[in-house]
């Protein structure tokens, strides 16, 4: 063999032994998160006796009261132990379910990546991803039965009451979501709850609702008279206008406060 070959098959060589090293897995870094650490931190800050930020400061950056934070902790606690303190494979105490539960209502609240509030949780991208999924599943279930479920007579009454001493009594007030909702769907299969009241005289036994011109032309939306003519058209529009929607403006505080709900989860 002459130096041309030795030259040839030494690269050769030298290629495969790079192409075998790029191949072989590389080693994972294993950081320690100190997740006691981001526990106490995080205890301290808001939730032992005398924490270091205030419940308006709280509620700011929780989006909801204190109290309300923790009945949710609790629940999901009490529903799946992923909520729960465990101890891992190592004999470490894992996550608490503050933080797991901090880590996802800063995601909703700000639209965040999943790793935005590491240093200050201890707390992975992948592990906050699932802390996600899992919180919106336990929320659903836990709570869709109280707060996902229809109106029932109480709440009916409840609505005309509050629709009467705003002028409009019947009314069961604005809803935005019409082509996703139960509640127009029986109203067009004629499931819609019982209600009697009377207008100028006319005994009525179907609610209403007000709304505003996006709303197709049925007989149970209220709208506003967009040119009224005459004292009695122009208080009607005046009355409407500063009528109180309760579901859009709650629809709207909702828009401020969660980030998720004003754009596409990045989930």
């Amino acid at each position: 063999m002459d130096n041309a070959d030795e030259e040839i098959l030494k690269s050769m060589l030298e290629k495969e032994h790079q192409s075998v090293s790029s191949s072989r897995p590389k080693k994972r870094t294993v950081i320690d998160l100190s997740r006691e650490e981001g526990h106490n931190r995080l205890s301290n800050d808001y939730f032992s006796e005398n924490p270091v930020y205030t419940d308006i400061q709280f509620r700011k950056r929780f989006r909801m009261h204190r109290h309300v934070f923790l009945r949710i902790v609790a629940a999901l606690g009490a529903h799946d132990e992923y909520f729960q303190m465990r101890i891992d494979a190592t004999g470490k105490m894992g996550l608490s379910p503050l933080q797991k539960c901090t880590s996802t209502i800063r995601m909703l609240a700000y639209g965040s990546p999943a790793d935005s509030v590491d240093e200050y949780v201890r707390i992975g991208e992948s592990t906050s991803v699932e802390c996600l999924e899992r919180f919106v599943r336990g929320v659903n279930v836990v709570f869709g039965a109280e707060y996902l479920r229809k109106p029932n007579n109480t709440d009916v009454e409840h609505l005309l009451q509050m629709g009467e001493s705003r002028g409009f009594p019947g009314s069961n007030n604005d809803i935005n979501v019409l082509n996703q909702s139960n509640v127009f769907n029986d109203i067009l299969e004629g499931h819609a709850p019982t209600m009697n009241y009377t207008i100028n005289g006319t005994s009525y036994n179907m609610g209403y609702y007000l709304a505003d011109g996006i709303y197709p032309e049925w007989a149970t939306f209220v709208k506003t008279i967009s040119m009224p003519q005459g004292e009695k058209r122009k208080l009607f529009a005046q009355h409407h206008e500063s009528a109180r929607k309760d579901v859009e403006r709650a629809f709207g505080v909702l828009q401020s406060r969660f980030a998720i709900i004003r754009g596409p989860a990045r989930a």
